[in-house]
């Protein structure tokens, strides 16, 4: 089947009344939404700025790997925020979107889990990725690009030989295809309202949204720390969106601010 680009138009009929996303840059293809977005941003591009592209021809996800990008499948969207957040709280930003993205991933199923500190799963695959990016001046955040890539439509032929039986889509879960305008307008509607509860309580507001999800809590993970790997017991997050983390043979909960969940069981 064969899709077309998502509709800006269509997008924003479906978002609710007094929305702030108002300008809606959309792209046939870019090499990065959140590349674009962090220039834009820099030129002085205005809060709530989306921007989304149809193909990504060098899509990123943390740590600089490329997302997978094929045209008219998935969603890869950038929102431009200028928040007035300490610089410790604006980590929480990727939790945030996390939730709202996992409120609408329940269209496509109960099994809706979040993997700190940026994925989205169904089931026991990844579907959605995020990716923030901050820009500062002096201790001051100037503005934050919040980049979300939702595989959506994507069928199991195009999911990488490395990736599959690991990644998956809206459409593969629930046996269906989905509307990208939908599924994004719906997104931005949600995180929209996660966004307000963040700037006004910080990231305790929606631990709970978040928590109720996470699919490590209470199982043993592998955390990779630069050339460091340590085996222990995830223990859910803290009131700054930190992993708590319990290392084989300690007696007490460490926090790990940033690393990669190499393997979790």
């Amino acid at each position: 089947m064969i899709f077309g680009p998502i509709s800006p138009e269509e997008v924003s009929g479906r978002l609710v009344r007094g929305s702030p996303w108002t300008e809606i840059i959309s792209l046939g293809a870019t090499d990065s939404t959140n590349s674009l977005a962090m220039e834009l941003a820099s030129s002085g591009a205005k809060h709530a700025t989306v921007v989304i592209a149809d193909e990504q021809t060098f899509g990123r996800g943390r740590g600089g790997r490329r997302w997978v990008s094929p045209p008219g499948r998935n969603i890869y969207v950038s929102l431009i925020l200028r928040p007035k957040c300490p610089h410790a709280k604006a980590q929480g930003l990727s939790l945030a979107a996390g939730a709202a993205l996992a409120d609408v991933a329940e269209c496509a199923g109960d099994d809706v889990f979040l993997k700190w500190p940026n994925d989205l799963y169904l089931g026991n695959r990844k579907a959605a990725g995020i990716l923030v990016e901050t820009a500062y001046e002096g201790d001051a955040l100037k503005y934050a690009v919040v980049g979300v890539g939702v595989n959506v439509n994507l069928t199991e032929e195009e999911i990488s030989q490395e990736l599959r039986g690991k990644a998956t889509s809206f459409a593969i879960h629930a046996g269906r295809i989905f509307s990208r305008e939908e599924i994004l307008a719906g997104f931005l509607n949600v995180f929209d309202c996660r966004y307000e509860e963040f700037i006004a309580g910080g990231f305790p507001a929606i631990r709970p949204a978040w928590s109720r999800r996470d699919m490590l809590l209470d199982r043993r993970v592998l955390i990779r720390r630069g050339d460091e790997e340590t085996w222990g017991v995830a223990r859910g997050v803290d009131d700054d969106g930190v992993l708590l983390f319990r290392p084989d043979g300690a007696s007490r909960d460490e926090t790990v601010q940033s690393g990669e969940i190499a393997c979790f069981l």
